[in-house]
């Protein structure tokens, strides 16, 4: 079922749309939303903040942020847990703007950060935020087991789907209306293979995307945990996500 508990449309359509999935995020989200408000200042920029199955204070977060900054945002509460996948589908959607982002509620992207991302995208038709460039950089990286384990998913994704990408997983990407209105529709992965997905149909749909070195902060409770038995679960998770991926390329000729 979705709640959509604030939804005001602009009479214009935005510059640029940013929308944020969160699960269970009341302690990340706020800094998070007051650094994008504050820096974002203005009407040409449209928020959407998509709960995704949250047990918590996430929504009553985003409501105060938005009543201390007086600014809209609008909120799809989704009470089922549909993955990050699914919910960043939902707010892809429901964006109204020529340019369409999402980012990770933790803060890893600065919103600074995300504004240099759009800037940057030229004449291509969308840019995602890469953490394994030689000019990038990472603060706080994670542990070793959680490193390989990000680099033996690289790995794997690129002999299954040869993209041309180092850095596929940063949760800081930007794409044209174009991009969004050929492909948003078409997503069905809800879990980490959501961005591996939307960069194949790209592909398949004629688009460039180009990749673009990042500042980025990794945050503690991360999706993937560092901890060596659920590190091996999740590892096990991810690749058979990935396969399905790849059943679903060759199903539908994407390659």
């Amino acid at each position: 079922m979705v709640r959509h508990r604030t939804r005001v449309i602009p009479a214009e359509r935005p510059e640029l749309t940013v929308v944020l999935p969160a699960h269970n995020e009341e302690h990340r989200i706020g800094p998070t939303l007051r650094d994008y408000l504050a820096y974002f200042n203005d009407q040409r920029t449209e928020f959407i903040v998509v709960l995704n199955g949250c047990t918590d204070r996430t929504a009553e977060v985003v409501t105060d942020v938005q009543r201390r900054l007086h600014r809209t945002v609008s909120v799809i509460d989704v009470a089922e847990a549909i993955g990050k996948g699914g919910a960043v589908r939902r707010g892809l959607l429901a964006a109204r703007g020529t340019m369409v982002g999402f980012v990770d509620a933790d803060g890893a992207t600065t919103a600074e950060e995300f504004e240099r991302l759009v800037r940057s995208i030229g004449n291509a038709d969308g840019v995602i935020a890469s953490r394994w460039l030689p000019t990038s950089r990472v603060y706080n990286r994670t542990s070793p087991l959680r490193k390989m384990t990000s680099l033996g998913y690289m790995a794997i994704a690129k002999l299954f789907f040869h993209l041309p990408y180092r850095d596929t997983q940063c949760g800081a990407k930007v794409f044209k209306r174009a991009v969004i209105d050929a492909v948003a529709s078409k997503l069905v992965t809800r879990d980490m293979a959501f961005d591996l997905e939307l960069l194949i149909r790209a592909r398949a749909a004629g688009f460039v995307v180009q990749e673009v070195p990042t500042i980025w902060t990794d945050q503690s409770s991360s999706t993937v945990p560092s901890a060596p038995i659920k590190l091996a679960v999740t590892s096990l998770r991810i690749l058979k996500s990935l396969i399905r991926l790849a059943r679903l390329t060759r199903r539908e000729h994407l390659r």
